[in-house]
């Protein structure tokens, strides 16, 4: 890693809110710190990411299950000129 540039883990649980066999969506909630028990994104997981059939999908990820979720976020400087907001 150069320097200047850190990762940062943090340990997130997550539900099943919806999954039609192509995508499931997740709501994630923090597990640590200043975020423990706050609602945090809503994640997608899509099904062409794995081999799985579409039911096959549903069946791994069906809507109401808990998951555990690891996020890794990298962080790096950049110069002032680099920095676009829109």
């Amino acid at each position: 890693m150069e320097k200047g540039q850190m990762s940062i883990h943090k340990k997130l649980q997550g539900q099943v809110e919806y999954n039609d066999g192509e995508f499931a969506e997740v709501q994630t909630v923090g597990m640590e710190g200043i975020e423990k028990n706050l609602l945090l994104d809503t994640i997608q997981i899509d099904r062409s990411d794995t081999n799985d059939s579409t039911e096959e999908f549903q069946k791994r990820f069906p809507i109401g299950m808990s998951l555990s979720i690891l996020k890794t976020t990298e962080i790096a400087a950049q110069s002032i000129s680099d920095v676009r907001f829109d």
